[in-house]
């Protein structure tokens, strides 16, 4: 038996295709249950979910107001699995994903894939994802919560999500499986289609902006392991520079010298400049790249130093 836990917040255009797909699941409908926990949704998820006729097991429940991580675990605790699988409700899988997730299941640890993007995307995701949040396959540093397995005994063994942290569980919980000496292990066929990637440079700026509001906390948490200190520190890098630029420009409105700005304004895109050349090298997609690289750092930079207000989760799932 399988539990799968979907979190769902104003999903109500994501949540019938999203139940839809594990309709068709070559999975037997009776080795599967679904848990579906509405984080307080204003729209009419609930309404749709209810009114979607299934051949397996459909609980519905309601969570509003706590963080995404206590959604999940509530979700589980609710299961009676051997396996929990956490899914997105913004997310779409192939038909043979339950059945391809019990066949490559490790005896134990943490199983899944990243995301693919929808056809309808705009440039932003599929230059991103084409580019930087490539799939992995193999040992994986992390497996995205919204596609993620794991054998209940070790869920229950690492103590489920860590309640008190509103983004990056994932991250978090992946952490403690190495420190567990628990595998953590990308699998391509088990990847999802994710229609909640960004759409436009501002989600795009702000979905990683929500993604970095606990970078700072789970690095000092996990010391001594230095994991995410190369990020930690171009951000910073990032954030001085940038702010040092607008004072640069200001006082170049007064002296009017403008060599100390320009400077500046290189050093600043030095990082996605770099970071684009190691990516695409010559490619056409060279320029597009460098500027999500920037607005991504500028995010990360934001939500390190918490000079942007951070927003909940319910808000980040809402599109822009």
């Amino acid at each position: 038996m399988v539990t799968i836990v979907i979190p769902a917040f104003n999903e109500e255009k994501n949540i019938a295709a999203c139940l839809a797909a594990l309709e068709e699941q070559t999975l037997p409908c009776d080795r599967f249950e679904v848990v579906l926990v509405d984080n307080g949704s204003s729209d009419n998820t609930l309404s749709v979910a209810k009114e979607s006729v299934h051949s397996f097991a459909l609980r519905i429940v309601s969570r509003p107001g706590i963080n995404v991580s206590a959604v999940r675990n509530f979700g589980a605790s609710l299961g009676h699995g051997e396996i929990i699988a956490f899914l997105d409700a913004d997310c779409t899988v192939e038909s043979e994903w339950l059945s391809d997730a019990i066949r490559l299941a490790p005896a134990k640890g943490i199983w899944g894939a990243h995301y693919r993007v929808p056809a309808n995307a705009t440039w932003i995701a599929r230059t991103w994802f084409r580019y930087q949040a490539t799939e992995q396959d193999g040992e994986a540093s992390f497996i995205p919560s919204s596609n993620m397995f794991l054998w209940r005994r070790d869920f229950d063994a690492l103590k489920g999500f860590d309640e008190a942290i509103r983004t990056s569980e994932d991250v978090e919980l992946c952490a403690r499986a190495h420190e567990a000496k628990m595998p953590v292990i990308a699998f391509p066929a088990l990847a999802v289609v994710h229609e909640g990637v960004p759409r436009s440079i501002t989600q795009f700026y702000r979905q990683n902006r929500w993604h970095g509001a606990q970078l700072l906390k789970l690095f000092v948490q996990n010391l001594p392991s230095t994991r995410n200190l190369r990020l930690i520190a171009i951000s910073v890098y990032t954030f001085v520079t940038f702010w040092a630029m607008l004072v640069a420009i200001a006082a170049s409105l007064i002296f009017h010298s403008w060599v100390l700005p320009v400077l500046l304004l290189a050093l600043l895109l030095l990082p996605p400049v770099l970071l684009s050349i190691r990516k695409a090298g010559a490619r056409p997609a060279f320029a597009t790249l460098t500027v999500l690289y920037l607005v991504y750092l500028l995010a990360r930079a934001a939500a390190l130093t918490r000079i942007a207000p951070m927003q909940s989760w319910k808000h980040s799932r809402q599109p822009r």
